[in-house]
């Protein structure tokens, strides 16, 4: 009995919680009622401002590139998940070699394959240091106010939003790779994927 008491008991709260509004009475001067205005804004993530990557490894290149040639994209990802702009991030393209080189382009003559690497930093200005190394298989946690920026507050942040863009990938090919390369144009594309946490 006490069982069925509590379980009544809830049920009305839960009923008078839902209908919070009220009614005024008859006056003849005026007469005045309420009623609650309840709106969810649900975690929502966004990246835009990607631009594709073209590079030329030439002699001039190898000689000055300190061991990898590298191609950057900036661009943005908005997320309202909390004050950070938290995200879950994962870089998706064909198989490299698995072990240091773990993504891979195609060789539009030859068939054969030129492996290189990602990187991803989550602020515009890319950080070859702390930036994180990715595998396609790895889905990693980032935030968008890393380096002191501002959480993006439109969903094309990367044009017009609070602080433009606010993260950037770096694709390099290390010059072993490139010189065992045969010569050909190597092409591919990576899938980047921001998720809510």
């Amino acid at each position: 009995m006490k069982k069925l008491i509590v379980t009544a008991a809830a049920l009305a709260l839960f009923a008078g919680a839902a209908q919070a509004q009220t009614d005024g009475a008859l006056s003849a001067t005026s007469s005045t009622g309420t009623f609650d205005v309840t709106a969810t804004v649900v975690p929502m993530v966004r990246i835009s401002g990607l631009d594709d990557i073209t590079l030329t490894i030439d002699p001039a290149t190898l000689a000055n590139n300190f061991g990898t040639t590298n191609g950057r994209t900036q661009f943005c990802v908005f997320s309202n998940v909390d004050a950070a702009g938290s995200y879950k991030v994962q870089v998706l393209g064909r198989a490299g070699d698995g072990r240091a080189n773990p993504y891979g382009l195609a060789g539009q003559n030859t068939g054969t394959q030129l492996n290189h690497t990602v990187g991803y930093w989550d602020s515009a200005a890319y950080n070859s240091v702390n930036a994180l190394f990715m595998r396609p298989s790895i889905t990693r946690a980032s935030i968008n106010t890393q380096a002191g920026q501002a959480r993006a507050t439109t969903t094309d942040c990367s044009s017009n939003g609070l602080g433009g863009s606010n993260a950037s990938i770096n694709v390099g090919i290390r010059n072993a790779e490139a010189i065992a390369a045969l010569a050909d144009t190597y092409a591919g594309e990576l899938t980047v994927v921001v998720s809510v946490p």
